[in-house]
């Protein structure tokens, strides 16, 4: 065999992968869904916003199960058609055969991911930038004080190991929430940028995001207090949302290497209103990163990625079953994913109330343990909430996600039988 063989044949395998998905009435359907979704889903409150946020997400959950359903025909197709054996006659190697099929597969849905990113670049989109949480006390020593505590107090359950318990205070700790009182200030710091990776010509803002505004908002008065170095401004932000405020500070008020000194103030003594929100989570200090269209593009990165991994997965489930039963089998496993890693982590009381609790509690960690950066990470919530997808954290899924479930996916199509006799 020629040098370049192996290169061509992949290159033929993906050709007919790319046909088959473009045949019949799944690129129609695609683009008749992603125009549905982007442009004529209606908003709320604010129209073009909300409309991109329900459109990106329905389209990227119809071209997952569409890409699924893609891969499962790229190989199962075949062995229905007894197709597999003339395939096998000729010198490829199984391998060369699944990445074919499979990058042929995914080709059109890259295709309509660049659709996307055409129809929604031009849309207003906040720009990426880095996100900075106050500096507070550390979690996991708070944990291990609780635990301490709950322990002199005989409120800790028997049986259970140290990890976790502390896993447990450390999650209710980390979602306790606090108030803002009227005579009682609380004050936060921020390190600041560091140098070289901030243009003190854009402004820092300040951000309380969450549900923060209890009752009657209207009548909420509040003042943030700023201090950089020898500066210091007091803001007011005016017409509170419900999902919190963000406040930009003046222009060249935070330099590089500065600390921040962030000071929240209620002015009001009004009973009919409250201010609650997670310290870790709601507060933040945002820094100029990356442009929109940079953001935009790293998400579709991202959806790109996830619809490599549903075309890998059907391809592999063709390999060993039946079109019906790779469809099935394909679309609960995708369900079983996602459960497992959307879902919160089970309490202990939970994890020891039986051994089935244990069991399952113990698959679902391993079912969502692959994919807990991709959740963690949240390419929505940053791409409308203005926070920085980076290029790090991209190449990380790939190279973490990515690879070691192509290479699973691979291994299927070299140790399952082909099952193609001719009826």
């Amino acid at each position: 065999m020629s040098r370049g063989g192996p290169v061509r044949q992949l290159f033929a395998e993906g050709v007919l992968g790319w046909r088959r998905a473009m045949r019949g009435a799944l690129p129609w359907a695609v683009t008749v869904v992603l125009a549905l979704c982007l442009w004529v889903l209606p908003g709320r409150s604010d129209p073009e916003s909300v409309r991109t946020g329900y459109g990106l997400m329905l389209a990227w959950a119809f071209l997952l199960i569409c890409a699924l359903w893609s891969g499962g025909t790229a190989y199962a197709l075949d062995r229905e058609r007894h197709w597999l054996t003339l395939a096998f006659t000729k010198p490829i190697h199984r391998v060369t055969l699944w990445w074919g099929r499979c990058l042929g597969t995914w080709a059109p849905f890259a295709l309509a991911v660049t659709m996307i990113w055409g129809m929604v670049a031009p849309r207003p989109l906040p720009a990426g930038r880095t996100v900075q949480r106050p500096e507070l006390p550390s979690l996991d020593l708070m944990a291990q004080a609780e635990l301490s505590r709950l322990r002199v107090l005989g409120r800790v359950p028997q049986g259970v190991s140290e990890a976790r318990l502390l896993r447990a205070v450390r999650d209710d700790l980390q979602g306790r929430h606090t108030e803002l009182r009227h005579d009682a200030p609380l004050t936060y710091h921020f390190r600041g940028p560091t140098a070289g990776a901030f243009d003190a010509a854009m402004p820092a803002t300040f951000r309380l995001s969450g549900a923060p505004f209890l009752g009657a908002k209207d009548a909420l008065s509040l003042e943030v207090e700023a201090v950089s170095g020898d500066r210091k401004v007091t803001l007011r932000p005016e017409a509170l949302k419900d999902s919190g405020f963000l406040l930009p500070l003046p222009a060249g008020f935070v330099r590089p290497g500065e600390a921040v000194t962030v000071t929240l103030k209620r002015l009001d003594d009004n009973g009919a209103a409250s201010v609650l929100y997670r310290e870790r989570e709601d507060l933040a200090l945002l820094f100029p990163g990356q442009s929109a269209l940079a953001n935009l593009t790293a998400f579709c990165a991202v959806v790109l990625l996830t619809l490599f991994l549903a075309v890998a997965l059907g391809t592999a489930l063709g390999c060993s079953f039946s079109l019906p039963v790779t469809l099935f089998v394909g679309t609960l496993a995708v369900l079983a994913m996602a459960s497992a890693s959307l879902s919160p982590e089970t309490t202990v009381a939970d994890e020891t109330a039986n051994l089935w609790a244990r069991v399952s509690a113990s698959v679902s960690w391993g079912v969502a343990a692959p994919f807990r950066g991709l959740v963690a990470l949240n390419p929505m919530r940053c791409l409308f909430d203005g926070e920085a997808i980076t290029l790090r954290a991209v190449f990380g899924l790939a190279l973490w996600l990515g690879v070691p479930w192509a290479f699973l996916c691979s291994l299927v199509a070299v140790f399952s039988p082909v099952r193609d006799e001719e009826p």
